[in-house]
């Protein structure tokens, strides 16, 4: 049984290896980076540490989170990068049985096959497990380091 942070955007359910989750934040006040590309909110202090923060959503081209009270930030470090990942909630660690996991569809959620490593049904609902290496290219990992050091 594997262990994933799940996390919602809009009305659909995602989840990230727990092991690529060093903690869930509520979003704190951020800066915005002048010349950064728009799905990067900016930086924030988040546990005496400066954290780029992405908006997932837009990343993604699914939309914009909205702060609000239900609004989290996913820590994640990727290739020795730590970034902030901004996504509607997130509140839960779930163990998922592999035999409950199925590969993905073409598009779900608005979001390509290629960003999805598996689809898996949870009693009520399918939680789509997301492949945060594919979303987060090397390409836009420099782009935001970039941004952020200029």
């Amino acid at each position: 049984m594997d262990q994933f942070v799940v996390f919602r955007m809009r009305e659909e359910y995602y989840g990230v290896p727990i092991e690529q989750v060093q903690a869930i934040e509520k979003v704190p006040d951020i800066t915005r980076v002048p010349q950064a590309p728009n799905y990067v909110k900016g930086i924030a202090d988040i546990r005496n540490e400066v954290t780029t923060v992405i908006d997932l959503k837009e990343l993604l081209q699914v939309g914009e989170v909205k702060k609000d009270a239900s609004s989290r930030i996913l820590l994640i470090n990727l290739h020795g990068l730590h970034l902030g990942l901004m996504v509607d909630e997130a509140k839960e660690v779930l163990g998922i049985d592999t035999e409950t996991v199925e590969d993905p569809p073409q598009m779900v959620g608005g979001i390509d096959q290629e960003y999805i490593s598996a689809v898996s049904k949870q009693d009520d609902r399918l939680l789509v497990l997301v492949n945060l290496e594919k979303i987060l290219n090397v390409h836009q990992i420099e782009e935001v380091k970039e941004a952020v050091e200029a």
